[in-house]
C-alpha cells in the first residue's frame, strides 16, 4: 500500500468517525426531545394550539320601580363552518340536504348556501361564515341539520355566542344606568348603576377549551370540557319611568331655552329616599344636549341662596333669632374688608322679620343675622352645621359623590370674609343630591335619609339622621319655605298654583366671580304638596345665557313647577304599574320604551320587540320560545300561559 492510498484511508476513516459523531449526537436530541423533555415541549405545543377561554354569562337586568326594563342583554349567535375537519364523503353525502336546510330556515337561495359551503370545502378553509346574529331557537334548529348534527369535529360546526347590552330609555337616564367595562388589566371600571351593582349583574364566567386553528381563530374542542357560566342577577331600582320622562324633558326644555351650559333634576320619595328620577344634560359645540356626566351626585358646587336653609337653621337651633325677630338689612349693602354684600333689591328691604329675611332670599338680612350672632365664636356656627351632617357624604350606591365643604376656623385659609360668605352659600360646596336631602329632611319631620337607587330586601329607608334639629325649628323652617312660594314678595311667588301647595327655596350664585365674565347657577329645591309631602326635588341650572334669564325664580323655579304639576295630578291615579301610553311629549328619539306586562295582563305585548318583552316574561317565571323574526304578532291571555311551562310567542 502506497503513501497516497494510507492517507486516503486515513482521510476516509476520519470523515467516518466524524459521522458517527454528528449522528450520535442527533440520535440523543432526538432522544432528549421525544423522552427527556418531551412532557415539557408537548404541553408547549398544547399552549400555544390548546387554551382555555373564559365564557361571559349573560349579565342581570335593570328594571324600574314597576318592572319596566331599564338595561338587559341580548344573546345572537354566528355560525362557521370548519371544511378541514370534514371527511370529503361525508360532505358529499350531506351537502345537498344542509343547503335545503338552511334555504328554508334562513330565507336564501339554496345554491347561495351550497356554493358557498363546496368553495370553502376547495380552499380548505377553517373558519368559513355561514349565518350571522341568529336566534337562540335557529341555532337549536341548525345544530339538527344534516352534517351539522355531527358536532364540532365530524360536522365542522363552529358556534360563536354575542351578548350585548340593551337600553330601552336610550338616551334618557343614560349616566344614572351607566355602564361597565374591563380595562387591559382584566379590571372592572364604569359608571352608574351598572358599575355600582356591577358584583350582583355580572354573574360568574364559566369556561371552555378551543383549539386554534388558523388566521388566530380558535374553534371548541368538545362540550364535556365546557363549564357553564352563571349568569347575574338582577336588580330593581327605584326609579319611575313615567317621572323620568317628565323630569328630563322639562329639564331639556329649560336648557335649550336658556341655551344654558348643564343641569340636573332630582327626584325623590320624601318618607323612604327613594330616587324616582334623576336627568342630567349638557349642551354640545352643536347646541344639542345629553347626559355626558352625573352632575347630580358629582358636582359639588356653591349653592348660593339654597343654603339660606342651613344658616337659617343653625341661628333657629343656638336662639341667636325667632322668626318675629327685626333684622335691618342695612340699605342693601353690607362691607367686610372692602368686598361687598349685596341685595338684588337696590337699597334693601329696611328693618324687616327673620321670616322676611328668608322669603325675600336677604343676602345682608341672613349675612347680619350669622355675623351678629357667630362673629366671637365662628366655630360654633360651623360646628352647628357639622352636627346636623352636611360636612359628610350620604354614601350614595352610585360611585362619584362629590365631596361637601364646610369651612371651619381652623382651616388654614379661613379668614375674616369665610363666614359672612357662609352665610349666603359662598365658601361652601354641595352637591345637588346632597342639597336636596337636606330639604327632604325638613319636609320629613327633620328624618335624613339615605338616597336609595335600588330596592333592597327588607329595608324601606335608612336613617342617616333621625332628627337634624329640633321640632320647634322644623315647624318654623317649613312656614318660611311655604312663604317663599305662596306669600306675596316671596322669591318663588310667581310659581304659586291653587291645586296644591309648593314649599322651597331659590336660590342665584354667581360663579367666575373673580373674572370679567360672572356667570350663574340656577336653583330652586323644594318638595309638594307642602301640606303632605310626597316628593322633594332639586333643579340646577349651570351658565344660563344672562341675556335670556339667570335668576332661579325664572331660569330654575318654572322646571321644578312643570314637574310638579304633572305628577301631582297623577297621584291619585297613582298605580303599582305605569302604562307607558300615558306618556306626553316624548321625543322621536327616546320612544324606544318597552311595555310593561304584569300577571293580569298580556293585551300589549302585540306589535312589540320580542326581545324587550323576553326578560319580563322571564322574569315573572315564564320559559318562552319564539317562532319567526320580528315583531310579536298577536296578543295573549293569561289563563292561556302556565308558569314553569314552556310558551311561544309568535313574530311576524
Amino acid at each position: 500500500m502506497n503513501t497516497n492510498q494510507k492517507q486516503f484511508l486515513y482521510r476516509l476513516y476520519f470523515v467516518t468517525f466524524l459521522l458517527i459523531i454528528f449522528g450520535g449526537c442527533i440520535a440523543y436530541k432526538i432522544f432528549d426531545i421525544q423522552y427527556i423533555k418531551g412532557d415539557k415541549y408537548r404541553s408547549l405545543a398544547k399552549e400555544k394550539s390548546i387554551q382555555n377561554f373564559n365564557i361571559v354569562p349573560k349579565r342581570g337586568n335593570i328594571y324600574s320601580d314597576d318592572g319596566s326594563v331599564l338595561a338587559f342583554s341580548t344573546t345572537s349567535y354566528d355560525i362557521y363552518f370548519d371544511a378541514v375537519t370534514v371527511k370529503e364523503k361525508i360532505f358529499l353525502k350531506n351537502i345537498d340536504r344542509l343547503s335545503y336546510e338552511l334555504s328554508k330556515l334562513l330565507g336564501e337561495h339554496k345554491e347561495k348556501y351550497k356554493n358557498s359551503l363546496i368553495e370553502a370545502k376547495k380552499l380548505n378553509k377553517r373558519y368559513h361564515l355561514v349565518v350571522k346574529d341568529i336566534s337562540l331557537n335557529k341555532l337549536n334548529e341548525i345544530k339538527k341539520m344534516p352534517l351539522f348534527q355531527l358536532g364540532g369535529i365530524k360536522g365542522g360546526l363552529i358556534i360563536e355566542k354575542n351578548i350585548s347590552r340593551q337600553y330601552p330609555l336610550n338616551k334618557i337616564a343614560e349616566r344614572t344606568i351607566g355602564y361597565e367595562k374591563k380595562n387591559q388589566e382584566n379590571n372592572y371600571y364604569g359608571v352608574g348603576l351598572e358599575h355600582a351593582f356591577g358584583e350582583i349583574l355580572r354573574g360568574k364566567d364559566g369556561s371552555q377549551l378551543m383549539q386554534k386553528i388558523s388566521n388566530g381563530k380558535w374553534r371548541p374542542l368538545t362540550n364535556s370540557s365546557q363549564i357553564q357560566p352563571k349568569p347575574g342577577k338582577n336588580i330593581y331600582t327605584n326609579i319611575n319611568i313615567e317621572m323620568q320622562d317628565i323630569a328630563h324633558h322639562s329639564l331639556l326644555k329649560q336648557l335649550e331655552n336658556f341655551e344654558a351650559d348643564h343641569g340636573s333634576v332630582v327626584i325623590m320619595e320624601t318618607e323612604t329616599g327613594a330616587i324616582k328620577a334623576i336627568s342630567n344634560l349638557a349642551r354640545t359645540s352643536e347646541g344639542k344636549y345629553y347626559e355626558r356626566l352625573n352632575y347630580a351626585v358629582g358636582e359639588s358646587h356653591e349653592p348660593g341662596s339654597t343654603f339660606k336653609l342651613m344658616s337659617m337653621m343653625a341661628a333657629l337651633e343656638d336662639g341667636i333669632i325667632h322668626p318675629s325677630t327685626l333684622v335691618d338689612t342695612k340699605n342693601g349693602e353690607l362691607i367686610f374688608y372692602g368686598d361687598k354684600v349685596r341685595d338684588s333689591k337696590e337699597g334693601g328691604y329696611g328693618k324687616i322679620s327673620a321670616r322676611e329675611v328668608f322669603k325675600f332670599s336677604s343676602n345682608t338680612g341672613i349675612v347680619d343675622i350669622i355675623t351678629s350672632g357667630y362673629s366671637e365664636h365662628p366655630e360654633k356656627f360651623s360646628e352647628r352645621l357639622f352636627n346636623m351632617g352636611l360636612n359628610q357624604t350620604l354614601g350614595i350606591s352610585i360611585m362619584g359623590e362629590g365631596k361637601p365643604k364646610i369651612p371651619h376656623p381652623e382651616d388654614k385659609n379661613w379668614n375674616g370674609l369665610s363666614l359672612p360668605w357662609m352665610a349666603y352659600g359662598y365658601g361652601v360646596s354641595l352637591t345637588p343630591i346632597q342639597i336636596l336631602s337636606y330639604y327632604n329632611a325638613i319636609a320629613n319631620n327633620g328624618e335624613l335619609l339615605k338616597p336609595l337607587f335600588v330596592k333592597t330586601n327588607g329595608v324601606d329607608k335608612i336613617v342617616l339622621n333621625p332628627s337634624i334639629c329640633s321640632k320647634e325649628t322644623l315647624a318654623y323652617l317649613k312656614d318660611m319655605l311655604e312663604g317663599v312660594v305662596n306669600e306675596n314678595g316671596g322669591t318663588a311667588y310667581n310659581i304659586k298654583t291653587d291645586k296644591y301647595k309648593i314649599a322651597g327655596k331659590t336660590g342665584t350664585c354667581q360663579v367666575d366671580y373673580n373674572t370679567n365674565n360672572v356667570q350663574y347657577i340656577s336653583t330652586f329645591v323644594g318638595y309638594f304638596p307642602a301640606d303632605k309631602p310626597k316628593y322633594s326635588c332639586i333643579v340646577v341650572i349651570h351658565k344660563p345665557d344672562k341675556k335670556k334669564g339667570y335668576y332661579g325664580n325664572v331660569v330654575a323655579a318654572p322646571v321644578f313647577k312643570t314637574i310638579s304639576d304633572k305628577i301631582f295630578s297623577s297621584i291619585p291615579q297613582l298605580k303599582n304599574i305605569v302604562k307607558w301610553n300615558q306618556l306626553k311629549n316624548t321625543q322621536n328619539e327616546f320612544n324606544s320604551v318597552p311595555i310593561n306586562i304584569i300577571e293580569s295582563d298580556f293585551k300589549k305585548i302585540k306589535g312589540k320587540n320580542f326581545f324587550e318583552i323576553l326578560p319580563i316574561l322571564e322574569n315573572l317565571g315564564y320559559s318562552v320560545e319564539h317562532i319567526g323574526e320580528g315583531l310579536i304578532v298577536k296578543d295573549y291571555k293569561v289563563e292561556q300561559l302556565t308558569k314553569n311551562k314552556k310558551i311561544i310567542i309568535e313574530l311576524s
